[in-house]
């Protein structure tokens, strides 16, 4: 593995390490809080649960019929990581089985990114969490079943679409590849879920997580020193 994926394997490791104390918190708050069933909690994902039996249940009649959407999803993947690191996008084309991006920059800043992003991004899922605070209050269960839905669509696409066969994971050294795309599941597990704790949306989920990993950073150094 040459230095420079070792040093970003590492800087990787890092924010695993910093992330996994608030992946503990979480699940304290959901499973073991003192003054509040597990039930309870969880009834914040009840309609999000329906979702996902929907879209399982929708699958096994369009099993053939997704595979296009799923191709869509991936290159919706590419462009939209490229779109965010500035780069510009000069086609786009997803046809069932296959498909392909082109962009262009005058840097190498965010290739990574860009080509992992199909493999642990749920886009669609992210961009109904962005639309869900607008949402009226007694209408957003319904929002919450199409997230489930989108959810389970997004773990099918990972599960058919990760690979050592994918020239965007193998033109890296596989264990940082694995590494940025495990790590980055996580991280989006955490946001999604804290998305819907009361008073929260995916904007402060975010920043709650950002908060955390400096936290625990000021933690760790304080315990070293």
């Amino acid at each position: 593995m040459k230095f420079k994926y070792r040093l970003y394997t590492g800087l990787l490791i890092v924010v695993l390490l910093l992330t996994l104390p608030y992946v503990w918190q979480l699940f304290g708050i959901l499973f073991m809080s003192p003054t509040v069933s597990v039930l309870s909690q969880l009834e914040l994902y009840q309609w999000v649960a329906v979702g996902i039996v929907i879209a399982v249940v929708i699958g096994r009649f369009t099993n053939k019929n997704l595979s296009w959407l799923e191709t869509f999803s991936h290159e919706s993947a590419h462009t939209v990581m490229a779109l965010l690191f500035l780069r510009r996008v000069h086609s786009f084309h997803a046809d069932e089985g296959s498909g392909v991006v082109f962009t262009s920059g005058t840097t190498r800043t965010g290739l990574i990114p860009m080509a992992l992003a199909p493999y642990c991004l749920p886009i669609f899922t992210y961009l109904l969490l962005f639309l869900r605070p607008l949402i009226d209050f007694h209408s957003v269960w319904i929002f919450d079943i199409l997230i489930g839905m989108s959810l389970a669509f997004h773990v099918r696409c990972f599960k058919h679409q990760t690979g050592n066969h994918q020239s965007d994971i193998n033109q890296y050294p596989l264990f940082f590849s694995y590494t940025y795309i495990y790590l980055a599941r996580l991280i989006n597990c955490c946001i999604i879920v804290v998305a819907f704790f009361p008073r929260y949306n995916v904007f402060s989920s975010i920043w709650r997580w950002l908060c955390a990993l400096y936290d625990n950073l000021i933690s760790f150094f304080g315990w070293i020193f």
